[in-house]
């Protein structure tokens, strides 16, 4: 019965983890995240991304694998992320590739 009732839980628990989750990712106002991983399959990958651009904005997000990337796609948006506010980009991982 006990056993039972740990096997109930459990599922509610990680229900409840993947909840919280989401509703931290929510907050945080990330750029909007262009849907699936078909842009790894572009045989002219620039032409694509100016094509993102025109839909979501100069800065949007991207699967790479298992890892999101941020693309900043125009002049401005790169001075500003690179001069202007330069710390908060200070702490960020090197990519894999």
């Amino acid at each position: 019965m006990l056993l039972l009732g740990l096997l109930l839980l459990l599922p509610l628990l990680a229900g409840a983890r993947l909840l919280w989750n989401w509703w931290k990712l929510r907050s945080l106002h990330l750029p909007p995240l262009a849907p699936g991983f078909l842009h790894l399959l572009q045989p002219d990958l620039p032409i694509y991304l100016l094509g993102l651009t025109q839909k979501f904005g100069p800065i949007y997000r991207l699967h790479l694998g298992l890892q999101d990337v941020v693309v900043l796609n125009s002049k401005r948006t790169i001075e500003e992320a690179m001069v202007k506010k330069w710390a908060d980009f200070a702490g960020r991982p090197e990519p894999l590739t």
